[in-house]
C-alpha cells in the first residue's frame, strides 16, 4: 500500500512538472524579422512576439519618420535579459530592422499649403504655385497638419513668394524643423503655343499653333501682350522655336506680300462660280492676312485675304462699301485712283 501511494505521488509530480514546463513554453517569445512602428516610441512587443501578459513596455524612442535602424544580436540579447524575456533561438547573429512609418510631403502638398495660406482660390483665380529648389519632407503618418507656414511674402508684380515652413512636431534638428520655401505664383491663362518646332524664317500657318486654355508654364516678363491668333498667320519667325512653347510677339515679324497701292487680282469663289477683277491694295498685307482693296471696275472697296503676292481672295461674308462713302475716307483713295 505505501508503494502504491509513492507511485501515485511520483506520477503527480511528473505530470505537474510537465504542465509547468508546457505553460512556460507557451510564453517563449520569438524575434520579429522586421517592424514598422507608427508612433515615436518603441515597445518590447515591437521586437518580440509572444510576450507574457503585462510584460510589454516602452523601451526607447523610435527613429525619425521614414527612417530605420538595425538592431544587432548582442543588443537584442541584452534587451531580452534586462526585461526577463524568454527568447526562443536566442543568437548573437540575429538582427531586426525597425522602421518608423512616414508620410512624404511633396511639391503638391506645399503648393496647396501656400495657396491656402495666401487665400488663393484655385477654381476662380486659376492660380498655379511653383516651388523652387524643393526637397521632400517626411512626417508622422498620424499628423493631420504636419507643417505650418509663417513670414509669407508675395510680390504680386513679379509673382515671387517666400515663406518659412515649421514642422508641427519638431525633431530637435534645426535644419529639419524649419526651412525656407520659395517659388512663383502664376495665373493660369489661355495661351497660344506652337504645335511643332520650326527654324527662323518659317511662315506661320493656321495649323501651326493651338490655344492652351490652362497654360501654367514660364512666361517672360516682357511678353505681357501676347499676339492675336488671327494675326499670326502669314508672319515669319525671327528665331527658332520649340513645340509647346508660347507664341510671343517677339518671335514674329510680318512678311509683307502686298504693299499699299500695289495692283492686285481680286478673286471671289463660290460653288460653281469664280469671279476676278483688277484692283489696288489699300493696305499692306502678309500671307493669310485680311486687307482692304479697291475694285477698279466697280469702285467698291472689299476686304479679302492675301493668298500670294498680288492676289486677294474676297470672303463671302465681306461687305463692300462705295469708294466715295464716308467710311472710305480712311483709305485716302484720291492718291490711289
Amino acid at each position: 500500500m505505501p508503494v502504491l501511494r509513492l507511485k501515485g505521488a511520483l506520477f503527480f509530480l511528473i505530470v505537474f512538472a510537465i504542465t509547468i514546463f508546457s505553460l512556460g513554453s507557451c510564453f517563449a517569445a520569438t524575434l520579429r524579422n522586421s517592424v514598422e512602428v507608427l508612433g515615436d516610441r518603441v515597445s518590447l512587443s515591437d521586437l518580440f512576439d509572444g510576450l507574457e501578459p503585462g510584460q510589454d513596455r516602452v523601451i526607447g524612442p523610435a527613429p525619425a519618420p521614414g527612417k530605420s535602424i538595425q538592431i544587432g544580436g548582442y543588443q537584442l540579447i541584452a534587451i531580452a535579459d534586462q526585461y526577463g524575456i524568454e527568447w526562443e533561438d536566442q543568437s548573437s547573429t540575429a538582427s531586426l530592422t525597425l522602421k518608423r512609418a512616414g508620410h512624404v510631403l511633396g511639391r503638391d502638398y506645399f503648393a496647396d499649403l501656400v495657396r491656402k495660406s495666401i487665400s488663393l482660390d484655385r477654381e476662380q483665380g486659376g492660380f498655379f504655385v511653383d516651388i523652387d529648389s524643393f526637397k521632400p519632407v517626411v512626417t508622422d503618418v498620424r499628423e493631420e497638419n504636419p507643417v505650418t507656414l509663417s513670414d509669407i511674402n508675395w510680390d504680386k508684380k513679379t509673382g515671387k513668394f517666400s515663406a518659412t515652413a515649421y514642422l508641427s512636431h519638431p525633431t530637435g534638428d534645426k535644419m529639419i524643423d524649419s526651412f525656407a520655401l520659395r517659388g512663383t505664383i502664376k495665373v493660369r491663362q489661355p495661351v497660344i503655343v506652337y504645335n511643332a518646332s520650326h527654324q527662323a524664317g518659317y511662315i506661320m500657318q493656321g495649323n501651326d499653333m493651338h490655344v492652351e486654355p490652362d497654360y501654367s508654364g514660364k512666361m517672360p516678363l516682357s511678353s505681357q501682350a501676347l499676339p492675336d491668333q488671327d494675326n499670326i498667320i502669314g508672319m515669319s519667325l525671327s528665331h527658332a522655336v520649340v513645340a509647346g512653347e508660347p507664341v510671343l510677339a517677339t518671335d514674329l515679324r510680318r512678311v509683307t506680300l502686298v504693299h499699299q497701292g500695289d495692283p492686285v487680282l481680286i478673286t471671289y469663289d463660290s460653288p460653281g462660280i469664280r469671279l476676278t477683277a483688277t484692283g489696288r491694295a489699300l493696305e499692306d498685307g502678309g500671307s493669310g492676312q485680311f486687307i482692304h482693296a479697291l475694285n477698279l471696275g466697280s469702285k467698291m472697296i472689299v476686304q479679302g485675304k492675301v493668298l500670294s503676292s498680288g492676289e486677294v481672295r474676297v470672303d463671302a461674308s465681306s461687305t463692300a462699301i462705295p469708294a466715295k462713302s464716308k467710311e472710305a475716307k480712311q483709305f485716302r483713295l484720291p492718291a490711289l485712283q
